[in-house]
């Protein structure tokens, strides 16, 4: 239980450091605090600190009545964990079909039930409430979509739908996603992951991270191989490689002139959300440099491991190609593939033809042009056969 505690002091202790910086901001904080903002966050933080007490405590149920989930074995875990916006979710959510295979998170799983028990507990709760009650599920289910409308699209979700698992690090306060109600340095410097974070605050979060797999494997059989989905964690491969010394990787990449764009449009309407009002371009800058890190650090980093534990993958080959690209993941990491998941693969492969992004961005309004683009991510153009024009 020593981990357990440790988590639960580091992340106090964090807390109050972005609670103190959210409410009293200095000269130095990248945002100020107006009266929007205030309403946010004073609504926010105590339902987000309501949330992680219940999974805390959750997570310590879990350690009382299923504690053998500590034995359960990670085998050769499969980490996506392509460049932001270069079709990770659809290549996740594809291979996530094949239920023979593999299992991973939802989007329910990471949010309200991450532990063992909320799991058992939500599993009674449905048999109660979810078949007799069929209007209290509906007025749910519109308020979460009256919720997430705003990134719908961006990045379509639903409940049950396969999601990042980054989530699972919201609870220690290590999650990315927390850049945008928390946009400072401690948050910050977890796209840095390898470099930034200290040697024990990596320990610390990886083992937090490992049992929450270990938990999800418990829960839904150890003969199960785990896919993760986490552009996060371009920044956090060697990290990775210590913690699951067998893990298999796929990185994707897209053509810089569309993915930096369509981040950065990204990161806008998360700041939207929560009021923040940074500095002439100062968010535009901090994620041009996020996104600098990881093209140089993803590839060059990778190619230090063997050639079989890892593809890298062009979401353009992935259009209208999908069924030949999963065929060649099968082959390359030796993955039985079978009849059925081979037969819905076909289907997907006719629709991806037909996929229209509803997510629309241009460089000029970040202030942007094809020649920045073209200077700070040269590297990549040549590397992937990129050209200037689409």
């Amino acid at each position: 239980m020593t981990g357990y505690s440790n988590n639960i002091k580091s992340t106090i202790y964090l807390l109050v450091r972005l609670f103190y910086k959210t409410y009293l901001p200095n000269r130095t904080s990248p945002v100020r605090m107006t009266y929007k903002r205030f309403i946010i966050m004073t609504i926010f933080i105590p339902v987000f600190i309501l949330l992680q007490l219940c999974h805390w405590m959750g997570f310590f149920l879990d350690e009382l009545l299923y504690r053998e989930y500590r034995l359960v074995k990670i085998k050769r875990p499969l980490f996506i964990i392509g460049i932001p916006r270069s079709g990770t979710t659809y290549l996740h959510r594809t291979l996530a079909k094949d239920v023979q295979n593999w299992t991973t998170f939802t989007l329910r799983e990471l949010i309200l039930t991450p532990s063992i028990t909320e799991r058992k507990i939500w599993q009674i709760m449905t048999k109660i409430v979810y078949y007799p009650s069929r209007p209290f599920v509906k007025v749910i289910v519109w308020i979460k979509q009256k919720l997430s409308s705003s990134l719908n699209d961006v990045h379509p979700s639903s409940l049950g739908e396969p999601e990042e698992d980054f989530m699972t690090l919201l609870p220690v306060l290590s999650c990315f996603l927390l850049v945008h109600p928390f946009p400072f340095p401690e948050i910050w410097r977890l796209a840095y992951f390898d470099e930034k974070i200290s040697n024990p605050d990596k320990k610390r979060i990886m083992l937090f991270y490992k049992s929450c797999l270990q938990r999800h494997l418990y829960f839904h059989g150890a003969d199960k191989r785990i896919i993760s989905k986490n552009a996060s964690f371009c920044s956090a491969i060697r990290t990775l490689n210590d913690t699951f010394p067998d893990c298999q990787l796929i990185a994707t990449v897209r053509n810089p002139l569309q993915s930096i764009p369509s981040f950065l449009s990204t990161m806008s309407k998360g700041a939207q959300l929560f009021d923040n009002h940074f500095q002439d371009r100062q968010l535009s800058e901090m994620t041009l440099e996020v996104l600098r890190y990881y093209h140089q650090y993803l590839f060059a980093t990778v190619s230090d491991w063997h050639q079989s534990r890892y593809l890298i993958i062009r979401m353009e080959d992935m259009i209208g190609e999908i069924g030949a690209i999963v065929k060649n993941i099968y082959d390359h990491f030796q993955i039985l593939l079978g009849p059925s998941f081979s037969q819905y693969i076909k289907q997907s492969t006719a629709a991806a033809g037909n996929y229209q992004s509803k997510h629309h961005y241009s460089l000029s309004e970040f202030g942007l042009t094809e020649a920045d683009i073209m200077r700070d991510f040269s590297e990549t153009f040549s590397r992937f056969g990129y050209e200037t024009k689409n």
